[in-house]
């Protein structure tokens, strides 16, 4: 697709660059941005803030989609409209519905973005032991190091330990009764699997290393420490 043949379109490198650098702006706030409770309610600080970013990303996607002509009056775009406005709506102190949970939950347990993030240091631990021979505890240190150096952080916001990567390892299994820590497992598996499949199994040691530096790092994952 060009401007040129697709007059009702913006110049696509121009529109892709307008909005990679509206979303940069929003997420380095987003990424500085901690994810305690400021003390002051009043105060536009910490997670509010945090909110705050995160709907005008979205908000900041939807406006840049319906430049485009089939999006002007899409309904998909319209779902992220949606989301953005219940993320405003809780800067502002409300509950919106589109947040209301619709199941009965117990109390405690991790929540999505934890699991993401545990998906990938399981995967990175049994990598190193499978494809590259380390036992156990080497494996979990050489991991939690890379991802606490990070910003990777347990569950009461110390650097990610090794005791932390033991657990996390320890309940992702097939038979657990969480079905979280199942569905982790096989989402490890399934990666894992891939990876096995690849002609260049198990490849270099320190390659490896450096590639669990750099998922640790990615933005997908520390935007999720904290």
């Amino acid at each position: 697709m060009t401007k040129e043949n697709n007059p009702g379109w913006p110049d696509p490198t121009d529109w892709a660059l307008r909005l990679h650098d509206v979303l940069e702006k929003i997420g380095a706030d987003y990424h500085s941005t901690p994810w305690e409770v400021a003390n002051d309610p009043e105060e536009f600080a910490g997670l509010n803030l945090k909110q705050a970013r995160a709907a005008e990303a979205l908000l900041a996607i939807h406006t840049a989609l319906r430049e485009l002509p089939p999006f002007e009056k899409s309904k998909g775009a319209a779902v992220l409209h949606d989301v953005a406005g219940a993320l405003r709506d809780v800067v502002m102190g409300g509950s919106p519905r589109l947040f209301k949970s619709a199941r009965p939950g117990g109390p405690g347990g991790d929540g999505i973005h934890r699991n993401y993030v545990k998906v990938f240091v399981v995967l990175a631990v049994r990598f190193l032991r499978e494809a590259h021979g380390l036992s156990e505890g080497a494996a979990r240190t050489a991991v939690a190091e890379r991802f606490s150096q990070a910003g990777a952080t347990g569950r009461k916001g110390n650097p990610l330990s090794a005791s932390t990567v033991k657990e996390w390892c320890d309940k992702a299994h097939p038979l657990s009764s969480n079905h979280e820590d199942v569905r982790i497992h096989e989402r490890v598996e399934a990666r894992l699997q891939e990876f096995r499949d690849d002609p260049h199994w198990p490849g270099d040691f320190d390659e490896a290393l450096a590639w669990i530096e750099r998922i640790a790092s990615d933005p997908l994952l520390s935007s999720k420490y904290g």
